[in-house]
């Protein structure tokens, strides 16, 4: 695509699940979207965060990993043939007589009548401990993330929190891993409680050790990690023990620079507000996804997928009116016949 000054009827900024899902819903809508991405490639944090994390909770799909859940929204997403910008990162954002004017650090000036923001987690950065050890040995046995399970076969590894991931990854790596240890500073957990109950009953079978509520001491080794020393915040009890892995689920926090930069009203945690279907302070931007919260919000994938269609349509209606649309209705995969069947093409 040049750099011409064709004005979009709507841009999504990011190609991970909620972006990707926004874009096929506007093309259902009969808008031709275009997609801001800053990385070289499609699927968001489920592809360039967790791609081997098993995915339990997206409707119609038992399991998958992340990777396979951002490749099949990849392929769901090219039916409607949006436009797409790879490392394209958003600096400012005007509004000249109606029309958004995106400048990327690239040099780069898009145009649109209406913007979707859907970050999510690619501007945010891993919450840290303050534990001592944890940035001398990053890279070096401590993570933020996990992206290839093959890394913790046979070691002996430490997970550090209470949510969702720290559940999956507990229970993902207790038959791969030597031996997995998970600790929580305390008794109240953000999980979902199933996960909960389930990690508790596998450490009551023996399988992973779960200690509450203990925090990280110390961390040690030689230009790698090898030990580490965990304490009961309660009675000080101590408790040292090798490891060769830390990996730490103190989740994300944003990085708001941008999104402040951009105008957008943000909450005290660094989140987008959004209001009556997932509008912003600013005309003609909305915003959805784990860059926003609001009353009521949990950041899952089903709620970013809701988050998307109503996302779409609140643009369709910006744009085209009420009741109204774009141009190029999409009514499914193009069909073609065969001598005794039709077949499905993209």
């Amino acid at each position: 695509m040049d750099n011409s000054d064709k004005v979009h009827d709507v841009i999504i900024i990011g190609g991970g699940p909620a972006g990707l899902m926004a874009a096929f819903y506007c093309g259902t809508g009969g808008m031709k979207p275009l997609i801001l991405e800053a990385l070289d490639f499609l699927g968001g944090q489920s592809a360039a965060l967790y791609p081997e994390k098993p995915v339990y909770d997206v409707p119609g799909i038992v399991e998958c990993t992340g990777q396979e859940l951002a490749n099949k929204l990849i392929e769901q997403v090219m039916q409607i043939e949006p436009l797409i910008e790879y490392n394209q990162s958003v600096d400012e954002m005007k509004q000249v007589d109606g029309v958004w004017n995106l400048y990327c650090k690239s040099g780069k000036v898009f145009k649109a009548k209406a913007i979707i923001v859907g970050t999510g987690k690619g501007a945010f950065s891993p919450i840290k401990l303050g534990a001592p050890g944890e940035d001398a040995y990053l890279g070096k046995g401590v993570y933020y993330t996990v992206k290839r399970l093959a890394d913790f076969k046979g070691q002996d590894v430490l997970l550090v929190g209470g949510g969702d991931s720290a559940m999956d990854w507990t229970c993902t790596l207790k038959d791969l891993a030597k031996r997995v240890t998970l600790i929580h500073r305390r008794d109240g957990f953000k999980a979902h409680i199933g996960a909960v109950n389930q990690v508790k009953a596998i450490a009551q079978a023996g399988e992973v050790d779960f200690l509450i509520p203990y925090e990280i001491k110390n961390i040690e080794g030689q230009g790698k990690v090898e030990k580490v020393t965990v304490f009961n915040n309660q009675t000080n009890e101590e408790r040292s023990f090798p490891v060769q892995s830390i990996i730490i689920c103190a989740g994300f926090k944003p990085t708001a620079d941008a999104l402040k930069k951009w105008g957008l009203e943000l909450n005290e945690k660094g989140f987008i507000k959004t209001h009556e279907i997932c509008k912003t302070n600013l005309p003609g931007i909305f915003a959805i996804g784990d860059a926003t919260e609001y009353v009521g919000k949990r950041h899952l994938i089903v709620m970013e997928f809701g988050e998307a269609a109503s996302s779409a349509g609140a643009v369709s209606t910006y744009v085209y009116g009420k009741g109204k649309g774009g141009a190029e209705w999409w009514a499914g995969p193009k069909k073609k016949k065969t001598e005794d069947k039709e077949t499905v093409t993209a």
